[in-house]
């Protein structure tokens, strides 16, 4: 089957279907619309920026030809196209992904040959992710290493003991612990964050889910351990604008 050019949907490959899947556009890079607002005031020429680091999500869409399904494979084929929260890659992008929300799918288009064609549209989150996820264990206060250039939004594991208040500060953002039994989980997706223990428990704290910007020339960031904190482990998805 076609291998070139081929799309990877949620982990499964367009050339791994029993009929030819010809996907006719290459990969394009695309940069998600600012949300920055441009706020107008009949007392100033131009305009005055309200800044934010935030971007659109984007739409990035496909031309495929199915050679040759039969009418059940062309059921299947859209039943897989018609997927929530998923992994988008490209087999000439060797180096990031999309996470799409859902899919726009077409009516498909029959020739003479016994060719189907249809357009899929992905909705996806700006950010192209890298496909390995980094993983920075700290032992003491240090720098996290940034990569890429978008917003990251990393896991951060703390473990150690502290019967009373401790902190960790990562650049300007201070987590703020109640107290600290052996570990503390932050999940920083904006989707579903949280902070537990290892057992589950919510923790105590106060502060902010944290949120990391690798668009900036320093590539280092400082983080400063509290009383009590043994070590620190980062896991991020980092990515590109």
């Amino acid at each position: 089957m076609i291998t070139y050019n081929e799309l990877v949907i949620d982990g499964i490959h367009t050339s791994s279907f029993p009929f030819k899947v010809i996907v006719l556009e290459s990969p394009s890079i695309q940069v998600g619309l600012s949300k920055d607002k441009l706020l107008s005031h009949d007392g100033l020429s131009g305009y005055i920026v309200q800044s934010n680091n935030h971007r659109e999500a984007i739409e990035k869409k496909y031309t495929l030809q199915l050679v040759n399904p039969t009418e059940l494979q062309i059921l299947e084929f859209i039943q897989f196209l018609s997927k929530r929260k998923f992994w988008l890659e490209n087999q000439q992008n060797k180096l990031v992904r999309l996470w799409c929300y859902h899919t726009k799918i077409s009516d498909t288009e029959r020739d003479k040959f016994n060719i189907y064609s249809l357009e899929v549209t992905f909705i996806c989150h700006p950010t192209k992710f890298m496909k390995s996820l980094d993983r920075q264990i700290l032992n003491s206060s240090g720098v996290l290493k940034l990569q890429g250039s978008a917003l990251a939004f990393p896991t951060i594991t703390i473990n150690g003991n502290s019967t009373s208040e401790t902190t960790l500060t990562i650049g300007n953002q201070i987590i703020r612990l109640e107290r600290l039994s052996e570990q503390a989980i932050m999940t920083n997706n904006p989707e579903n964050p949280s902070f537990v223990d290892k057992r589950g428990t919510v923790i105590k704290w106060s502060g902010d889910f944290i949120t990391i910007d690798a668009n900036q020339s320093n590539k280092n960031i400082g983080v400063a351990f509290g009383p009590g904190i043994q070590s620190v482990i980062f896991e991020t998805n980092w990515g590109w604008l």
